[in-house]
């Protein structure tokens, strides 16, 4: 089969074989299962990690959300679009579920379920690897490489950049018959990258196209903000509405031209529909709202709340003559980043405005720990027993918030970081009070709920 294989590939052997071959070589891994939990409809418009997921099932059982770009396999996404809509209603079709609409509701819940594993469906994220998932990696990665090749070849791509695409595919497939499935993982994705090289696609492209997107949504949500405030203000708005809704339709023209891979169509569309949306606050007689500046403003009003908070207790714990540690020189920093962050916002340095604020933010933390802190655990077994149980509780909460946001496909990345941090400091915590370490304990489990509430703020 080796000899074969390659013979056919040095002979020019199409595509579409090509694919055929590749499936044929996996038929012990046909079965393979992405296991997702699904615990809410996914329908158009919604956005998740079970979204992903749910792509990522389509293409393994060949529902192909697309064959190649955005939602093919290995480049799947989390939103529900109307590729993924059609490749769900294939599969519901093929599963005798009507109708197939494409809605995946209770019945493509449990027609899943009863689909993988007899029902029993349990989210897993190895974090090593298994062989068979390697082998199921370097799959997905070949077929999208043969995707983009076809793809580049129908559009008369560069004949060069092709001819390279084809030898890194032939290496991709004799790695994978010789069993190294990451590095035909690695052939694959660079026979892929040559194939969209050959067409003119570039991934800078791509990337320039979704901040333009990103930043059109975020600018017709603030313009639809301005002209509610101006009708509730009883001010004329002219024909705003009609403007804005304008904008809208361009906005899907351009996010369908992305799923298009028309990356040049976007910049236009992105560009036109924000010109409407100018056009929209003259309509209103009002500034344009910059994202980056409503950001920026929005956090030097939280610093001067937390600032005069955090003065406000100082106050108070120095009226009790409770020990305050360096909370006022940590304050006092504060006060001077805050002014900093204020000349920044003049300057239009948003993103500094941004930085700065946050550094403040942080001194002003350390300020209030340095004040709770001070005498808030006796150094001896019981105030090192309250802290370990305080952080404890704190553990416990957060754990709970994390299971919460992942049933709601919420991403908890950040939240899982600082809860590992904060039951290491735990962990530590425990080992200094079998030393009878009384100080240490309180440091450790201090340490551990600081990372506890990280991770709470950050879901």
């Amino acid at each position: 089969m080796y000899n074969s294989l390659t013979r056919r590939i040095a002979s020019g052997m199409t595509i579409v074989a090509l694919a055929l071959s590749a499936f044929a070589m996996l038929v012990p891994f046909a079965n393979a299962q992405t296991a997702c939990n699904f615990t809410r409809d996914l329908t158009l418009g919604v956005e998740g990690e079970d979204v992903r997921c749910l792509q990522k099932y389509l293409n393994a059982k060949g529902y192909t959300v697309a064959t190649s770009g955005v939602g093919s396999p290995g480049r799947e996404t989390n939103q529900f679009k109307e590729k993924t809509q059609a490749a769900v209603a294939k599969w519901q079709s093929a599963n005798g579920l009507s109708p197939a609409s494409g809605y995946f509701g209770s019945k493509s819940r449990e027609k899943y379920k009863a689909l993988t594993s007899g029902g029993a469906v349990t989210p897993t994220t190895p974090t090593t690897p298994t062989t068979g998932g390697a082998t199921v990696e370097a799959r997905v990665a070949i077929l999208a490489a043969v995707s983009a090749y076809e793809d580049a070849v129908d559009d008369k791509g560069d004949k060069a950049d092709l001819q390279d695409s084809a030898s890194l595919l032939h290496d991709a497939f004799v790695s994978f018959l010789n069993g190294n499935y990451a590095q035909a993982k690695n052939f694959a994705n660079s026979a892929e990258d040559k194939a969209d090289e050959s067409v003119g696609i570039n991934n800078d492209d791509e990337e320039e196209a979704q901040d333009a997107l990103d930043t059109l949504e975020e600018d017709i949500d603030n313009a639809w903000d301005e002209f509610n405030d101006a009708e509730d203000d009883g001010d004329e708005t002219g024909d705003a509405n009609e403007l804005l809704e304008d904008a809208e339709d361009l906005l899907d023209e351009a996010q369908d031209a992305f799923d298009d891979e028309d990356y040049d169509e976007v910049m236009d569309l992105a560009d036109e529909a924000t010109d409407l949306v100018e056009d929209a606050y003259d309509e209103m007689d009002r500034d344009m709202v910059d994202g980056d500046e409503q950001d920026a403003e929005e956090a030097l009003d939280d610093l001067s709340e937390e600032l005069q908070d955090a003065w406000d207790e100082f106050d108070e714990a120095e009226d009790d003559d409770d020990d305050v540690g360096d909370a006022e020189d940590l304050l006092e920093e504060a006060d001077e980043l805050q002014e900093e962050a204020e000349d920044a916002f003049d300057d239009e340095d948003y993103d500094d405005v941004i930085d700065l604020v946050e550094e403040a933010l942080d001194l002003i933390d350390d300020a209030l720990g340095e004040i709770e802190g001070a005498g808030e655990y006796d150094n001896d077994e019981d105030g090192a027993q309250e802290a370990l149980n305080d952080a404890d509780d704190l553990i416990d909460e957060l754990k709970d918030l994390i299971e919460e946001a992942e049933e709601d496909g919420d991403d908890t990345d950040d939240a899982e970081d600082f809860l590992e941090e904060a039951e290491h400091a735990y962990e530590e915590a425990l080992d200094a009070f079998a030393d009878e370490d009384w100080a240490e304990v309180i440091e450790e489990a201090e340490d551990a709920m600081e990372a506890a509430e990280d991770g709470i703020d950050s879901l």
